[in-house]
């Protein structure tokens, strides 16, 4: 019998970003696994979930806590994917080597979770050996910090201009140099550079254990949204890019350049958000999107036409279910 149901691989649960608690818990997720197979409308069938380090937990302890919190309230498969911040290769090391993935962002300084260019080199020589899938958020530091010096954040838009393509393009192109030189599996993700899909594309010449992801928010929805009501609650990192970018995206993944779909879910409820409308820099980031994964990419891009079912099918259930290899099933 052919399998019904889709995978996200990229989900924000249960957790606290930037001080805030996310609006949806494993309990949240439960719902959507128990969706009848239904093949425009399929049931979740497991997640990709972060473990990032906290200042008063060992990231130990919170792998395990959040463990014990997916067996009970999801109950479906989870694949870990781990930050630390400042745990070691030794501690690490086992919690890698039975089944989780390491993640690790070239930007974010202020939070704590910023990794240098030299420090990710660090990490794939330290675990050479075992060569654990690395994800990487890609958007250089440093040109993040110029381009925020002269753009004040006083509108939803600005979020476009401080953090630029370009700044993804170089984050990408050297983070893709690094997994050639030592052929260390990377996975990049929610690319919305076109510019930085085609640096992929080029990367898997050299070497295959090059895998990346987009969102279906950069597939569907432009800069210009950000223009709109209600603008600050659609904000998140990467922003939106502009048009002629998104319709390359969509271009790129008709042409088979992304490996998989993934939310990158991330929720933080509307009332939390227009709190902050007034202080963009301090206001949460990050949209929802594991409910409508699917059917959104259904309803705008196979209904027309644009990708087939079967492609669907292979960037949201077929390809993603490669990448959950390892993972944990409650």
């Amino acid at each position: 019998m052919t399998e019904i149901g889709y995978y996200d691989f990229h989900v924000h649960v249960g957790e606290k970003i930037g001080g805030h608690d996310l609006a949806d818990g494993f309990k949240d997720l439960k719902r959507l696994t128990e969706r009848e197979p239904n093949p425009e409308n399929p049931p979740l069938l497991g997640i990709g979930a972060f473990v990032t380090e906290r200042p008063d937990e060992s990231l130990t302890d919170t792998y395990h806590r959040m463990q014990e919190l997916a067996a009970q309230e999801f109950g479906k498969a989870v694949k870990w994917h781990l930050t630390p911040t400042k745990a070691m290769i030794e501690e690490i090391y086992p919690l890698l080597a039975g089944g989780a993935d390491l993640k690790l962002y070239t930007s974010y300084r202020e939070a704590g979770l910023y990794s240098s260019y030299e420090e990710i080199e660090r990490w794939m020589k330290e675990l050479s050996g075992l060569k654990t899938r690395i994800l990487l958020h890609c958007e250089d530091d440093l040109i993040l910090q110029g381009s925020s010096e002269w753009r004040d954040f006083r509108q939803p838009f600005d979020h476009t201009l401080r953090r630029p393509e370009i700044a993804e393009d170089k984050a990408v192109d050297l983070v893709l140099n690094l997994a050639v030189k030592h052929q260390h599996p990377v996975h990049i993700v929610h690319v919305s550079s076109p510019v930085a899909a085609l640096f992929i594309k080029e990367a898997r010449r050299s070497f295959a254990g090059i895998t990346c992801e987009t969102s279906p928010h950069y597939l569907l929805y432009s800069e210009e949204r950000l223009r709109e009501a209600n603008a600050h609650r659609y904000l998140c990192t990467p922003p939106y890019r502009k048009e002629s970018s998104r319709g390359k995206l969509v271009e790129l993944l008709q042409d088979g350049v992304f490996d998989i779909l993934a939310s990158d879910h991330c929720a933080f409820t509307d009332e939390l958000k227009d709190r902050y409308k007034d202080d963009l820099p301090n206001l949460p980031k990050g949209i929802p999107g594991v409910e409508i994964l699917f059917t959104s990419i259904y309803e705008a891009l196979v209904k027309p036409g644009k990708i087939t079912l079967e492609q669907l099918i292979d960037l949201t259930l077929t390809r993603p279910k490669e990448l959950m290899k390892g993972a944990q099933t409650a």
